[in-house]
């Protein structure tokens, strides 16, 4: 496995917000295509966050994949 950086795109700052519904509107309202959202899966309104927001992108036409793919594409 070859291992590269990884940089994000979209910097949710979950971290200080701790709040699902913020960190939901600010991925919403500010992702691309291609772009890399980072949160941290150490905190619950993180991961509530990042499952609700595949949701809502998903309706948008959003795919999802992995870094590995997204980058080596």
């Amino acid at each position: 496995m070859t291992h590269f950086p990884t940089l994000c795109n979209v910097d949710t700052l979950d971290w200080k917000t701790q709040n699902t519904k913020k960190i939901v509107r600010h991925i919403v309202k500010h992702v691309e295509p291609g772009d890399i959202i980072l949160l941290h899966d150490v905190f619950p309104t993180s991961v509530e966050a990042a499952l609700e927001a595949i949701d809502v992108l998903t309706r948008q036409g959003y795919t999802f994949v992995t870094a590995d793919e997204l980058l080596i594409d």
